[in-house]
């Protein structure tokens, strides 16, 4: 039997300590002294390691998501630093949801069976105290090395617009001249199994609304409506209908889905709504942009296949009024594996004697930032396991219906939480010593090689 971590670890004590404050994104301005005291209890820790604090307010910024939102900048430096390597990390949380579903208090932090259980736990918070237990760890070495500065970022909006947070330190930090060579963003990488994947890039995601106007009526008598949802549901099968074609062995296909319809009233039953809205979200490739996909959208419901031309319901198509919120799309990025990337294999190799594989799937992350701020870095994604990890090799009759991330009972192993500390300490030492006598930078962010465009499937 695996022999379980000491309650007294430092990675957990700290872990259990952040999952202790209930940091929900700051979007009410009433949650903003909670995700502060996340900071804090961050910015302590990281002291006690020897860093340098920074702690960066933005607020504004757009017409619709202007909320103020804390940031931290933390810095280690190590002789005379010849590279620059910086995790980026965060420590809002969504909501806990229905309280009744938890098994237990969401901010609890509590510790059953080799879990630590608690909102953020897996997501993120898990991962930024075994990347400061790992600075510690890692002391007498990078010392005794002496030639990189090691530093941090953490914010507190990742979860919501991401607005007033990372994307502004680092833009703060270029401003400064502080341009680190590589970064570590600390997300959720793996599935079951710590350290079975590290991502190189994400897909982007684009959201938007279909709106459409009908007339309110009898379902009785068609003469006195025009129902909204047959034009919304015709423009869903004509949209699912198409398949792309644009991924390769690091992201898998642009996709469009259907999120929401908000529409008629359950309590009247014979009453056609006069109105129907949809809520779509796309996760997309490097080969697409927020413009070739409403472009796309656009041109689709114009000119759709033959087969909806064909249906009764093609002419409602163009009562249909589609709004792409470009302005906060999450674009993609890929960066092509070097010297992090190895050291991080390697360190997944030495502390659990498995092979990393490398990809791009997933959902958005802040390393999408890095991207446009700092083009010429390398980006590596390495965190805990999204599905709440495996003690013992026993899933558990609730497995992937409780304890991922964002879901109810969110929860991480106590020993994924120490090798995941003990990892990003190897990766340190190695991406330091593969830099030794060297300061260039050969590894650019860069959009990979895929097939362009979607081929249209017409349904048999």
């Amino acid at each position: 039997m695996t022999k379980q971590p000491d309650l007294q670890d430092i990675t957990i004590k700290l872990a259990q300590d952040l999952v202790r404050v209930a940091s929900v994104t700051p979007i009410d301005s009433k949650d903003l002294p909670l995700s502060r005291q996340s900071l804090d209890v961050a910015a302590e820790a990281a002291k006690k390691t020897g860093a340098t604090i920074t702690r960066l307010d933005f607020e504004g910024g757009h017409k619709k998501w202007d909320y103020k939102v804390d940031n931290l900048y933390a810095e280690w430096t190590f002789g005379e630093p010849k590279k620059h390597i910086c995790y980026i990390g965060h420590l809002d949380v969504v909501p806990p949801g229905d309280l009744k579903r938890w098994t237990d208090d969401p901010f609890s932090g509590l510790i059953k069976d080799g879990y630590m259980y608690g909102r953020g736990i897996t997501d993120m918070k898990g991962s930024v105290a075994a990347f400061i237990g790992s600075v510690e760890e890692s002391l007498e070495t990078l010392k005794a090395q002496g030639d990189i500065k090691v530093s941090m970022i953490l914010t507190t909006d990742e979860e919501w617009a991401a607005v007033n947070g990372t994307n502004k330190v680092l833009q703060w930090l270029k401003a400064k001249g502080v341009e680190p060579d590589a970064f570590i963003v600390g997300e959720p990488s793996s599935q079951d199994n710590l350290g079975s994947h590290i991502k190189i890039g994400r897909r982007g995601s684009l959201v938007g609304t279909f709106n459409v106007a009908g007339v309110q009526g009898h379902a009785a008598y068609q003469e006195l409506f025009e129902n909204p949802n047959r034009a919304l549901s015709l423009a869903v099968s004509i949209l699912n209908s198409t398949q792309w074609k644009d991924g390769n062995a690091n992201f898998p296909n642009t996709n469009f889905e259907a999120v929401a319809f908000k529409s008629g009233d359950f309590n009247a039953s014979a009453v056609i709504p006069g109105s129907a809205e949809m809520l779509w979200n796309i996760r997309f490739t490097p080969s697409q942009t927020p413009d070739s996909l409403e472009k796309w959208i656009k041109g689709t419901l114009a000119n759709p296949p033959e087969w909806a031309k064909a249906h009764p319901d093609y002419p409602l198509l163009q009562k249909i009024t589609v709004t792409a919120n470009k302005d906060t799309a999450s674009v993609p990025y890929y960066s092509e594996p070097g010297d992090l990337a190895q050291a991080a294999k390697d360190a997944v190799k030495t502390v659990l004697n498995e092979t990393a594989k490398l990809d791009g799937s997933g959902g958005t992350t802040d390393g999408r930032f890095v991207a446009q701020v700092f083009p010429k870095a390398e980006v590596i994604e390495l965190g805990l396991p999204e599905r709440g990890g495996i003690v013992c090799g026993c899933k558990g009759h609730d497995y992937l219906s409780k304890g991922g991330m964002h879901q109810v009972d969110e929860r991480a192993t106590l020993e994924d939480l120490v090798n995941l500390r003990h990892i990003f300490a190897e990766t340190l030492k190695n991406y330091d010593l593969s830099h030794k006598g060297s300061n260039d930078n050969e590894h650019a962010t860069k959009q990979p090689e895929t097939k362009r465009g979607p081929a249209a499937h017409k349904p048999g």
